[in-house]
Order: C-alpha cells, then sequence, then structure tokens
C-alpha cells in the first residue's frame, strides 16, 4: 500500500507551493506544470483536486506542516497501479495502424484500475528517449526563452595596470522567432547571471513563460537529471518575472539546442567580427556588441523570407508577458545557525531575531535596503539594512528575553561574576563594555572574547590589559585583544630575564672584571 500524498512529500514544500502558484497566478496546464516542477501530470491533477476540496488557494498563508496536513491527511490509502510492459508496447507501436490509445486500452481491459492514458503515454516516451527516437521541437510563440554562456570569450585592456581582462559573453535567445540578446560580463557570478536575464527580458520587451537555462552552478544550487534544486535568487526571479525555470538536462544539448546554435551565430557573427578591434572597458564591448546585434538580427533568413527583427515582431513580441512595474532587486543569502545572542551576522553586521530560536538553522535574505531572516522557509523577522560602522548592532526590544534572562547560561550577572574572580580592574572593565550598548546582549560577542583570553593566561595580564583599556576607552574586542598581547608578551619576556641559575662553580661577573683574582 502507498500511503497518499507520500509522492509529494518527498518534493520540496517549495515545490508544492510552487504548483499551486502556477495553476492559480500564472493559469499554466496540468503539462506545463508538470515540466517546471519535474514530476507528472496526474501528480499535479491530484494535488489541484485536494487543494480544491480542502479550500486551498494562492496565495497560501498557511505553515508547511498545516498544509500538508489538509492535502494528506493521515489515513488515506490506494492500491499500487498495475505496471504496464512498456518493452511490448515499444515493439507493438512499430506494427503497421497500431496506435498508443489502442495498446492503452487493451491494458485497461486486463488491468482496469490500471495507470491512465496520460501516464502510460508518459511512459513510452520515456522509453523512446532512452533508445534515441527523437522529433522536431516545434516551439510555441512567446513560451520560451534559451539562455547560456557562450564557449569563447572576448578581451579589453585595462587602461590604468595594461593588464588583459576576459567578457564571458551572455547569449539568449527566443527559440519561435530565433531572436537573440548578448551581453558581455567580467565574469560569470550569480549576480551577473541574474541581471542577465533582467536585461534580456528587457530587450525583448516582455517575459516568456519559460526560461530554459544550462545545469550551471548560478542556475542550479543541486544538479539533478530528475529534480534540480534551484538557486534561491534564480527562483526568485522567475516568480518576480512570472515565469517558470525548467533546467536543461547535464549533458543533453538538445534540450536547448536554439540557444546552442545561436551561441555558434553569435561566436562566428559578432565575435569574430571584433576580433581585430582592441577595447578598453567593457561598456566599449557592449557598445560593439549592440552595434552589430543590431546588424545580425536584420540579416535576412537564408531559406526563408523575413528576418530575426520581422520574424519577432510578428510571432514572438505579441505573445510575451509584460514587464512587471518594479525591477528586480538581486538578493542575496546566507545561511547559518542564530548563536547564543540571538544576533544573526550578515557582511560584518548583526541583526536581532527571536530569542527562541537560538541554535537554530536559518536563511538570510539581503538586499540593498532590507535584511531578512527565514526558518524552515517562514520569515520571522526583518530589519533595515545597516551601514553604521559604529553601531554595528540592530535590536529589537520585541526579540528580547524577560530582563536578558540567560541564553545557554549567559547573562550580564555571569559576565561580571566572572570579571569579578580575576579583579576589581577586569569586572570594571566588562561593566563599561556592557554599558557601552543600548542592550547589553549586544556586548555578549566582545565579552565572550576577553573572557576566552584571559582563560588563556594570568590574572595579572589581564588586570594590565584591562587598566590600560579603560584608560584609553577602548570598548573593541580587537584592539583589546592587541593590548593583551602586548603585555603577556612583556610579562613573559620578565620572567625569562629573572630566571638566572646559581651554582658554586659558576663564578659570576665579578670574576672576570679588572682587578679580580683571575685577572692576572
Amino acid at each position: 500500500m502507498i500511503k497518499g500524498g507520500q509522492t509529494m512529500r518527498r518534493l520540496e514544500m517549495l515545490k508544492v507551493k510552487e504548483v499551486l502558484r502556477l495553476k492559480y497566478e500564472m493559469g499554466l496546464s496540468l503539462r506545463e506544470i508538470g515540466q517546471a516542477c519535474n514530476c507528472g501530470k496526474t501528480t499535479v491533477s491530484e494535488l489541484l483536486d485536494r487543494a480544491e476540496k480542502v479550500g486551498i488557494s494562492w496565495p497560501i498563508e498557511l505553515k508547511d506542516r498545516e498544509l500538508i496536513s489538509l492535502l494528506y491527511p493521515p489515513g488515506s490509502v490506494r492500491d499500487k497501479l498495475a505496471e504496464p510492459n512498456m518493452e511490448y508496447v515499444f515493439g507493438e507501436m512499430k506494427r503497421k495502424n497500431v496506435t498508443l490509445i489502442i495498446l492503452w486500452e487493451e491494458y485497461k481491459e486486463q488491468h482496469p484500475d490500471g495507470i491512465m492514458y496520460s501516464q502510460f503515454r508518459d511512459r513510452y516516451h520515456k522509453l523512446k528517449k532512452q533508445n534515441h527516437l527523437t522529433l522536431h521541437k516545434e516551439h510555441k510563440a512567446g513560451e520560451e526563452v534559451e539562455v547560456d554562456w557562450a564557449g569563447t570569450t572576448m578581451s579589453y585592456v585595462n587602461p590604468k595596470t595594461g593588464e588583459i581582462m576576459d567578457a564571458y559573453i551572455f547569449v539568449a535567445v527566443l527559440p519561435a522567432s530565433n531572436y537573440p540578446f548578448v551581453y558581455a560580463y567580467e565574469n560569470m557570478r550569480k549576480e551577473n547571471w541574474i541581471d542577465a536575464h533582467i536585461k534580456a527580458y528587457e530587450w525583448f520587451g516582455g517575459v516568456p513563460r519559460i526560461t530554459i537555462p544550462d545545469n550551471t552552478k548560478t542556475a542550479v544550487s543541486k544538479p539533478d537529471t530528475v529534480d534540480p534544486v534551484l538557486n534561491k535568487s534564480y527562483h526568485e526571479l522567475a516568480k518576480h518575472y512570472r515565469t517558470t525555470i525548467i533546467p536543461a538536462r547535464p549533458r543533453r544539448p538538445k534540450d536547448k539546442a536554439s540557444a546552442e546554435n545561436m551561441v555558434g551565430n553569435v561566436s562566428r557573427r559578432i565575435i569574430a567580427t571584433l576580433r581585430n578591434q582592441q577595447f578598453f572597458s567593457l561598456q566599449e564591448i557592449n557598445n560593439a556588441i549592440r552595434n552589430e546585434l543590431k546588424k545580425f538580427i536584420v540579416r535576412p533568413f537564408q531559406k526563408m523570407e523575413g528576418n530575426r527583427q520581422t520574424a519577432f515582431e510578428s510571432i514572438d513580441k505579441p505573445c510575451l508577458q509584460p514587464l512587471p512595474n518594479a525591477k528586480f532587486e538581486v538578493p542575496d543569502w546566507k545561511e547559518m545557525n542564530v548563536p547564543f545572542n540571538y544576533h544573526v551576522e550578515y557582511d560584518g553586521f548583526f541583526y536581532s531575531v527571536p530569542y527562541m530560536h537560538v541554535n537554530s538553522r536559518c536563511s538570510i535574505r539581503s538586499t540593498n535596503k532590507t535584511v531578512e531572516v527565514f526558518v524552515d522557509c517562514e520569515r520571522i523577522t526583518a530589519h533595515q539594512r545597516n551601514y553604521d560602522k559604529y553601531n554595528r548592532y540592530r535590536t529589537l526590544p520585541d526579540h528580547m528575553p524577560e530582563n536578558h534572562k540567560a541564553i545557554y547560561g549567559w547573562n550580564k550577572e555571569r559576565f561580571l561574576s566572572w570579571a569579578e574572580k580575576i579583579g576589581h580592574t577586569t569586572r570594571q572593565y566588562i561593566a563599561m563594555i556592557l554599558n557601552s550598548r543600548e542592550y547589553p546582549v549586544q556586548t555578549y560577542r566582545t565579552c565572550m572574547g576577553v573572557i576566552r583570553l584571559g582563560d588563556s593566561g594570568s590574572e595579572e595580564v589581564m588586570e594590565s590589559a584591562c587598566g590600560e583599556a579603560i584608560e584609553k576607552n577602548i570598548l573593541s574586542y580587537k584592539y583589546f585583544k592587541i593590548i593583551y598581547q602586548k603585555i603577556s608578551k612583556s610579562a613573559e619576556e620578565q620572567v625569562q630575564e629573572t630566571k638566572v641559575i646559581t651554582h658554586m662553580n659558576l663564578r659570576g661577573r665579578n670574576s672576570f672584571e679588572g682587578g679580580g683574582i683571575y685577572a692576572q
């Protein structure tokens, strides 16, 4: 017996929500949703039927566990379906006048509770692909855009250093009209990959419903032939522009044949044409590329009337989705555990989260304006991005426990108690640090650093270091460490100098001075 919903539970929760988004927000067909989410059309249909029965629509405000419990309540079961012999089907299809629907009807006569025709057909097509039987792929107007990096690079000279720099060429193409976009970048990192898509959509003046990239690391964080996991920033780009990302399979160039062909055309018609020109910036390269691209898209087709520009105007352009009102702001993601002081660090600044999430795994999403923190795909807080180097902590009072109660045993009183055992000066210095911020919890990292230094040295060194730090008003662990190490090194040198060896057989310094008994 197979529990209902077992298939969906193997999917990430993001994919469950993605199915609902693609249906209710974008209005894609079951087949298109299945392709986008790497699952069967029947699975998509079953999920949507269950969602409709329990009154779930888009947008979803339920938590992940609540959503799964509603979609697949415990106890729902169904019998395992009898699998058809697809090798037999494959052989019978070679016979004259035999169709797939006839073979499915024969299968259903023997197995009335067997799989439906759509699943039967999908299994057959998978077997055909395994036997390398392919058909020409027909591209619908405004349906797809294929994207890739060109294998050939260009170069420019840095006018300041004279160094020769590489320029990497991004290529996007609308397969229905074979209309391209080309742009150069200094590298192939995620930020440029996202920016290239934004520029491509703006160049087209609209957004295709499907975007087909390669399995590059900037697009796919976890490559897989069946179920690749998209980069989070790339997934957000798709949601913002209302497009669906369907990565091409590894080592399957036919999945994005148009992009592969366009890369060749760009290499011959643009990169090769500009090979003898010398450039001194990326901007110069992109200006030259833009000029050659305009010539390329009006070049007449060889085997049919018109050119890429006229084909785009008549085929793809009318069917593209409109651009969103706001331009996409590229986010950056970071994974970490919430530390004991319930302040997560991003780019050298610290932002508070509710203290009950201490030691939880969280995801930090940052843009130029905001920093958001997520736990289990749920946003637990958001802060305005901090750029103040003199006040690196941002703390919300609601995130703090009552009376700064201990987080894993550490609080203001415990830091002062530790310092009291070392000496009065150390306690005075720790108190000065704790009182230097609006909320003492913001200073816990500094206090912990001082404790670690104190555990490795003597009390006298710590007292001296704290005294000097108080005198100079040093509240930073970085500069306190420098003071501590200097005093510790000086103390070690004094100890070595005082270690004088005495013995009756050693004559001493006076024995060799002028007038001594051994001077004669």
